[in-house]
């Protein structure tokens, strides 16, 4: 111990420590964005907050790697590798003192902010599964492999643009292979799923529902270990054969990966089995809430059941993308409990936003003017949503324009045209907005 207390003091390994916490918790705290609000925060659950975790690194390990290497050119920077090489000491046992004091730096840095997530899932009483584990050991693999590889690259390439280089395409590479592994991502169109899979890091978690399959896991253990081991044999020795670690773990890797994104998530947990009141259904995860959802959502249905083709049942997703997915099951009324529009609202706000559900098919003002028009005229009344101040003032007028168009219109006319828009907005064909106010024709 007190050699490493010696070595960690000779090298920037507090510093790496420090930046690495700095950075990591500064990202989490000092940032609004999901990880802040939905069950997919990263202070909500369990497997979400390891997940987020990981996902932090594709900031987290170019910094490794770059701090690494400006570590590994030490010896030939000081100019005392000659000296070194003629004291009895190996070579090994000397840089893996080295090794292993940025190694362990940055594995305490990774784990303390692991910590501070879980432990607030832990106040937050998250629901517990041990799922979490295998993806935090492959995290604290890739924070190793980072170290082992900023090492050697430094001791290969001991050049004063040698670590601020090794860290940018550390950060391109890294950032390349996470886009790459995001649903819709013109990148994916592109790169191989199982090349996605070897990245550092992870994708954006979508939903606290899911976790990655076993064998992604498992084939991205394999994979960062061997780079890890690779990086370190190249530290103490620069023989040929240190690329075989690397070569090994990359071949188990890639024929456990699965050919599609769609393959690399499962619900191994049981957490996205619907819980139902009838016709109105939640995940597991949030069976609390289908008491408060049930009698607003089965007053919906009823309220739709007045126009054609209207939904049957109403089911919950935790997917934080949904909106962006277009048309689905026209029987179906997806709701997401997560949404900011749903967060907190109880009986007839709950009723309105239930109503003017429907997929996003485009960001324009009309567009969501259209949805709470639909969902005033089945209520029977004009009523201002909650987010209307978002849009400002555009919003509040294009319903009040549609509103007055609509209602001087017969009953038969109203009807026709508010089923027509309705079937525009759950198919995502033609305006909703110009179906309401007749200026389709």
């Amino acid at each position: 111990m007190s050699v490493l207390r010696t070595e960690a003091r000779r090298t920037i390994a507090p510093w790496l420590l420090f930046v690495l916490l700095a950075v990591g918790l500064g990202f989490f705290f000092l940032f609004s964005g999901p990880w802040s609000r939905d069950a997919v925060a990263w202070n909500l659950q369990w497997t979400p907050s390891v997940l987020w975790s990981r996902y932090l690194l594709s900031l987290l390990w170019p910094i490794i790697v770059c701090g690494a290497a400006l570590q590994g050119m030490r010896d030939r920077r000081s100019g005392m590798e000659e000296l070194l090489a003629t004291t009895p000491l190996p070579v090994g046992r000397r840089t893996a003192k080295v090794g292993l004091v940025i190694g362990l730096s940055a594995v305490v840095a990774y784990l303390l902010i692991v910590a501070v997530g879980l432990g607030q899932v832990i106040a937050n009483d998250g629901r517990f599964t041990f799922t979490w584990v295998l993806p935090l050991l492959v995290g604290i693999a890739s924070v190793v492999a980072g170290a082992a590889v900023g090492l050697a690259f430094g001791r290969l390439l001991p050049h004063p643009l040698t670590a601020p280089t090794a860290g940018v395409v550390a950060l391109v590479v890294g950032v390349v292979l996470q886009i790459a592994g995001e649903r819709g991502s013109s990148v994916q169109q592109t790169v191989p799923n199982r090349i996605a899979l070897l990245s550092p890091t992870i994708s954006q978690p979508r939903s606290a529902l899911v976790e990655p399959v076993l064998a992604v896991s498992i084939g991205q253990l394999c994979w960062l270990l061997g780079l890890a081991a690779t990086g370190f044999l190249v530290l103490a020795a620069r023989r040929w054969f240190a690329v075989l670690p690397a070569v090994v773990g990359l071949a188990v890797a890639l024929p456990l990966f699965p050919a599609s994104a769609a393959d690399n998530f499962t619900d191994s947990t049981g957490a996205g089995k619907p819980v139902c009141d009838g016709p109105v259904c939640v995940t597991t995860l949030h069976a609390e809430w289908l008491s408060t959802v049930a009698g607003p959502g089965k007053d919906a249905l009823t309220l739709l059941a007045k126009l054609p083709a209207a939904p049957t049942h109403i089911v919950e997703t935790t997917d934080s993308e949904y909106v962006s997915h277009g048309p689905g099951d026209p029987s179906e009324l997806v709701v997401r409990r997560d949404s900011y529009l749903l967060r907190g609202a109880t009986g007839r706000d709950l009723e309105y936003e239930i109503l003017a559900s429907a997929p996003s098919c485009s960001g324009a003002v009309t567009g969501s003017a259209a949805r709470y028009v639909i969902a005033s005229w089945l209520l029977g009344d004009l009523i201002t949503p909650p987010d209307a101040d978002h849009y400002g003032p555009s919003l509040t007028t294009s319903m009040r324009d549609a509103w007055t168009k609509l209602r001087a219109l017969p009953a038969s006319e109203q009807l026709a045209r508010v089923a027509a828009a309705r079937q525009a907005q759950q198919t995502c064909s033609g305006d909703p907005y110009a179906l309401l106010t007749g200026a389709s024709r």
